[in-house]
């Protein structure tokens, strides 16, 4: 696997309404050797099976239907301890209060890198939070 450090087989539930973000987000952290499902907004993602199994959610925080942030604070009454990352081109510093405030890992900013989002994926799924400054090292 060329995933130093993420949790081999690790499987992500990927939150995206934008089908190129959501297939792109897939094939990196598939490439990385992580199982991947998809969902293209809240409602989806709740019936999905992986929402009940999986490590981590990365997850848009602009869907159609309702917020990232709500969907993760759902998840996370079931699930006090799944990792979620929240990504948004919005990202403004409410928002990240915001996804600090219902437990999300972390919190990326669109446009991100590959290596970006891997150094997010792979932290989140340790525990850990990655300063900004470190992500793009």
């Amino acid at each position: 696997m060329s995933g130093a450090g993420a949790k081999t087989g690790a499987l992500v539930l990927v939150v995206d309404d934008e089908a190129v973000v959501r297939d792109g987000v897939r094939r990196v952290l598939e490439a990385d050797g992580l199982r991947v499902e998809t969902a293209a907004d809240a409602t989806a993602a709740q019936a999905h099976p992986a929402a009940a199994t999986c490590d981590l959610v990365v997850c848009d925080l602009m869907l159609p239907d309702r917020s990232g942030l709500d969907l993760l604070q759902h998840l996370r009454r079931a699930r006090p301890d799944l990792a979620m990352v929240l990504i948004t081109g919005y990202a403004t510093a409410d928002h990240v209060q915001r996804a600090q405030e219902v437990g999300a890992s972390d919190f990326l900013a669109k446009p991100f890198t590959s290596s970006e989002l891997l150094t997010v994926v792979r932290e989140a799924l340790r525990g850990r939070t990655v300063p900004a400054e470190e992500r793009r090292s």
